[in-house]
Formats: structure tokens, C-alpha cells, sequence
């Protein structure tokens, strides 16, 4: 069982999902060279965050939270105190070789700085549609 990380330069890397998912984590930064306080985590083709930052101290196998030969985007999370947290790709000159990628954080980071647009403007919409109907 294995998974396919992209990252830098158009690099791909293969790693085992089982061990546990610090050890995962742990491994994941250090065979990309990346400094083991920085917080990372993975996006898959659909967009979805794997959230492992709440996981890295977990000891459940990593394919309990990955799933087998797929690939994933490796993202550094960076924290911000007035908007929370953005995902920045480690997958170097990404919007060029992988559109849909750039689409994909696009929407993320929009989600993360505004989670309540959408509730927003639902209660504008049902607003509206009550007064039209008067």
C-alpha cells in the first residue's frame, strides 16, 4: 500500500501508508527537505484536505486516513492570526502544469477566509424572495 506525493519541481515521491501517522508525517518532511516544525498536509484530485496537521501526533496507520495509489499534493499550512490558516502549494509552478490544482486551493483559501459567505447569502436570497412574494 502506497501513495504518490507531488511536490517542488514537478517531483513525485511514493510512500508507505503502513506505519503510523506521526511516523508517516515525519518521514514526509524529511525526504523533502522540509524543516519538521512546519505544519504540512495533503490535497487529493478532488480538492479535499486530508487534515492531517490534527492528526501528526496520531499512531493510527496512515492508510486509516490516506487512501491507496493515489496521488496527493503536499501543502504547507501557514496560520494567520485575522483569517485562520492557508495552504500553500509545495508543488512549484502548479497553475501551469495542473489548472485544476490552482482552481482547487483557490477555492479552499476563499472557504477558509469567509466560511460563512455562503449562509450569508442564502439568508440574502430567502430575504429577497419574501418580499418579492408580498
Amino acid at each position: 500500500m502506497f501513495v504518490t506525493i507531488l511536490f517542488g519541481d514537478g517531483k513525485m515521491e511514493m510512500f508507505n501508508l503502513n506505519c503510523k501517522l506521526i511516523n508517516f508525517i515525519h518521514h514526509l518532511k524529511q525526504r523533502c527537505s522540509l524543516d519538521f516544525k512546519e505544519c504540512v498536509d495533503l490535497m487529493d484530485s478532488s480538492g479535499k484536505v486530508m487534515n492531517l496537521e490534527a492528526r501528526q501526533y496520531s499512531v493510527a496507520l496512515a492508510s486509516s486516513v490516506l487512501v491507496q495509489r493515489q496521488y496527493y499534493v503536499l501543502l504547507k499550512v501557514c496560520r494567520d492570526d485575522a483569517e485562520g490558516r492557508t495552504y500553500v502549494s509545495l508543488l512549484n509552478n502548479y497553475s501551469q502544469s495542473h489548472p485544476k490544482l490552482a482552481e482547487l486551493l483557490r477555492k479552499l483559501s476563499d472557504q477558509l477566509k469567509d466560511p460563512d459567505r455562503k449562509t450569508r447569502r442564502g439568508r440574502l436570497q430567502s430575504s429577497k424572495n419574501i418580499s418579492a412574494k408580498r
